[in-house]
Formats: structure tokens, sequence, C-alpha cells
């Protein structure tokens, strides 16, 4: 089969590999569409501390099951699958309700081989309900990759309770940001307001009809335009929907008196302190919580929420190509001409 080898940091590129066989008890499967993750596309050019090359990464796959070792999920059924394939069910993590942070889980494409080739395959222990969901035969695959995604931003808007009513201010409009709007507004948002410098993404989240607000920082400082939208009291919730520690330190001064900010976008390892007004967060009470991953049950809702349109995918994919054309797609990214890519191992 055909598959996207990751030999290093820039090290990467089609080859021509041994297809994967069916496990005892597991699944084949021929997968139709993956997801291009910013994750990703950062472990390309710098390489990730749990990914020993070669490896095949990708972990937004979805296809249709070709092969089946397991009467529970038989041959043909069209599905996507959750990144998080294995929960140990034993650690202190998955005992306590904290199951995205197990201490032993597998992960697509970083512990499992992934997405980025024609065909992946799941073995016995990583067949559950949990990891294999169903897509309805008439939905379009090109789209449920956006799933993984749209369920790490549910679960950070679950725990820091975006309500209906609140201001909520995204720093940040790519496609985490647009999907904190989506979902902020999905909630009962009373506004939402989408600040971004890259005058292209701007310009490209106007395709959301959830975003109220959209500024951009270099033609209006940010804490003017959350002054006046907000009557002067602050937004409710500050969700930093970007890698970037300025944006990080700036959000504790755009909320009011007990608001959140949310620290959603991580930031580089080598460059990963920021300083912090202590005093903002002391005198005006402010809650500051970061956002990782998912638990289980919430990939389906997402899947859920993107199969019945309450997420219009249609929206967020701004580009499907072949898989050899994965380093346009990055490009495409990188640049922001893209908001979400997705890839086709079969074209």
């Amino acid at each position: 089969m055909e598959a996207v080898v990751f030999r290093g940091p820039e090290d990467f590129g089609l080859e021509e590999v041994e297809t994967p066989k069916c496990p005892k008890g597991g699944v084949l499967i021929k997968v139709d569409a993956v997801g291009l993750c910013g994750s990703d596309v950062r472990t390309f050019s710098s390489g990730h501390f749990a990914v020993t090359p070669p490896y095949i990464l990708g972990h937004e796959a979805a296809g249709e099951i070709v092969e089946s070792n397991n009467e529970k999920y038989p041959k043909g059924e069209k599905i996507v699958i959750n990144p998080l394939v294995g929960l140990c069910g034993e650690c202190y993590y998955c005992t306590h309700d904290l199951k995205n942070h197990c201490e032993n889980k597998i992960t697509l494409g970083t512990n499992l081989p992934g997405g980025y080739a024609q065909y992946t395959a799941l073995p016995e222990d990583c067949c559950t309900d949990d990891t294999i969901v169903k897509v309805p035969d008439d939905f379009d695959l090109d789209l449920i990759p956006l799933a993984e995604t749209t369920s790490s931003v549910y679960s950070v808007q679950e725990f820091a309770r975006v309500k209906e009513g609140d201001d909520v201010v995204i720093m940040g409009a790519g496609p985490l940001g647009n999907l904190h709007s989506a979902i902020a507004k999905a909630r009962g948002a009373r506004k939402v307001i989408i600040s971004e410098p890259s005058e292209s993404r701007l310009e490209m989240a106007h395709r959301f009809e959830s975003t109220d607000v959209f500024n951009n920082p270099k033609e209006e400082p940010l804490e003017k335009c959350v002054e006046r939208e907000t009557n002067g009291y602050g937004a409710d919730v500050v969700i930093v929907a970007c890698p970037v520690g300025a944006a990080q330190e700036q959000a504790t001064h755009l909320v009011k008196p007990r608001g959140t900010v949310v620290l959603f976008g991580g930031l580089p390892k080598d460059n990963c302190h920021v300083s912090f007004d202590s005093n903002l967060i002391h005198y005006k009470e402010l809650n500051v919580v970061g956002g990782f991953a998912y638990a289980p049950d919430v990939f389906a809702k997402a899947v859920e929420l993107i199969v019945e349109k309450k997420i219009d995918a249609t929206k967020f994919v701004t580009h499907i190509m072949p898989l050899k054309d994965i380093k346009e797609g990055i490009k495409a990214i990188k640049t922001g001409e893209a908001i979400k890519v997705v890839l086709k191992p079969w074209e």
C-alpha cells in the first residue's frame, strides 16, 4: 500500500509499504479520508517525543471496514476512528474520570500506525464502541475527520462552563478558533468575538455565522474592541486558540471579574513560559484553565453534532487533496489559506 512515512523532522513522503494484516479479533480499515491536523504538522516539522521514526502518523481517519475478525464490527461498515484507541481503565486517571490523562493510553498515529495510509488496522483490544464509531452510509466521509478536533473543543467548553448569555472572545481564527466559535454559539453564547491578525484567516472566518464580531488587532486593539462590545465589563470567557504566549498574557485583561481564561493553544516546548499579572487573577478572581483532549464518550457526541449538521463541517473543510500532496496541504495550513485539510489516500 501507499503511505506517508515520517522519518524525522522535515523528512517524510509517500512510500510503498507493506499492507497491515487484519489482527486476530481486530479489523482492517480502508482509509477513505484523513484529516491533516496541526499537531501532525508540528510533528512533521519538529518530531514528537512519543513517535519513533520511521512511522505512519495520522489520527483523524475515516473509512470502511474491509476485513474483520471481530463479529461486533462487520465488514462493510463505514466508520470513523476515535484517535484514543486504547485506555487501560485501571490507572488513577481512568478510575477518577480523567480518562484523557490515562497513563497507558494508545493513540492512533502515535502508538499505533495511523491514517496517512491506504489501510490501517485496529487490534482486538482497541475494538470498542468508544473507538469505532459508525457513520451513516449516506454521510460524506470527507467531512467526518473534523470529529476529533470538535471533540477537544466541545470538551474544554464543558470544562470552562461556557453557557447561555455569555460573551466569548476567541483569539485565533484557525480551525480550532472557528470551531470554538461554532460550539460557543451552539451552547447559547450571546456574542462571539474572534480576533486574528492574519487578514486572510480573518476573511475566511466570515463564512461562519456563529461569529458576531471580527477583530484584526493590527487595525483596532483587541482590548478596545472587547470594551466596546461588552459595555466596558469584559468577556465572560476568553479562549486562546493560538500558540502565542503574548495572547495568553493578554487574555487576563479581557475578562470580567470571575471570568474564565481558557489556554487552548499549546506553546512551543522551548518557549512555553509566560508572565501573567497575578494581581489581575487575584483581584478579579479569575479562573485560568487549560484544555487537553477529551474523554471517549465526547467523541461520539462530536460525530453526532457533525452528522446532524449542528456543526456545519462543509464550512470547515476547505481543502480536499490526494495524500501524495500532503506537503501542499501543510503549506496551506501554515499560510492560513486552509481551515481544514482532508487527504484522500486513494486519489
